[in-house]
């Protein structure tokens, strides 16, 4: 019965090869990703705040508040990133950001035209011995 319901409606993944969507669209890695550097920007920001102002307390609530946010957020960002892109894309377009910043030769970035450095017609050789 299965292998005719497999046969008739055919594979229903959407992405066979790539971490299904959790959350908002993104896979369970990317939420990862998005909490720890919301985590590390917003919670130091939030506490140094709310120590100048003398309400820790409240600062810490409004870290929870913010961290949802800044999910919401980063989740917003990815999908736009991923829209109609091949799995992968933007890692590769982080990595090729990270070379251009800080330098490396993992990606080929130059344009324009290619040669093997030939010219159209070859210089004769001396002869020797003649």
């Amino acid at each position: 019965m299965e292998e005719e319901t497999l046969r008739v409606q055919g594979v229903l993944a959407d992405r066979v090869d790539g971490e299904p969507p959790v959350v908002l669209g993104l896979s369970a890695t990317e939420i990862l990703i998005v909490s720890v550097v919301v985590g590390l920007v917003c919670l130091p920001a939030v506490l140094l705040l709310g120590a100048l102002f003398g309400a820790l307390d409240v600062a810490l609530g409004l870290t929870g508040f913010l961290f949802l946010v800044g999910v919401y957020g980063g989740s917003v960002i990815f999908r736009r990133l991923k829209r109609g892109r091949p799995l992968g894309y933007y890692q590769v377009r982080l990595a090729i950001l990270g070379q251009r910043l800080f330098g490396g030769n993992r990606f080929i970035l130059r344009s324009g035209v290619w040669d093997v450095g030939r010219t159209a017609r070859p210089t004769p050789r001396p002869r020797i011995g003649r």
